[in-house]
């Protein structure tokens, strides 16, 4: 597991509008940490969840064209519900974001957590 892969993640049952269920998130944690998280049984990773949900797309939002990510259609990464989760409730890995769609995911991360 890498820092811009697209995986599949349950997220479980939701409260208010948190991402929830199982959807797609891209893997926004370091390498090094990534690695040992999916070494040990119990390793947390950290992800931005996405959505199709298209209606509109806030600066802390990130377009992701299918095309470009393996995703089946047009999506956004939602930097704003960035989190932690277990390594066991990755799936499968079902893509991959450009380089350049990671540097826009980080600068929404960036403009969400004023960094």
């Amino acid at each position: 597991m890498r820092r811009g892969d697209i995986w599949m993640v349950d997220f479980s049952t939701p409260k208010g509008s948190e991402a929830a269920f199982r959807r797609p998130a891209v893997v926004a944690s370091n390498n090094s940490a990534n690695r040992s998280a999916s070494d040990s049984a119990h390793g947390v990773v950290t992800v931005v969840p996405v959505t199709s949900n298209l209606r509109r797309v806030y600066p802390f939002q990130v377009r992701l064209r299918a095309r470009d990510c393996g995703l089946p259609r047009d999506s956004k990464a939602q930097a704003e519900q960035i989190r932690a989760v277990a390594v066991e409730r990755l799936d499968s890995r079902i893509g991959r974001v450009p380089n350049n769609t990671m540097a826009a995911i980080d600068a929404a991360l960036r403009l969400h957590l004023n960094l």
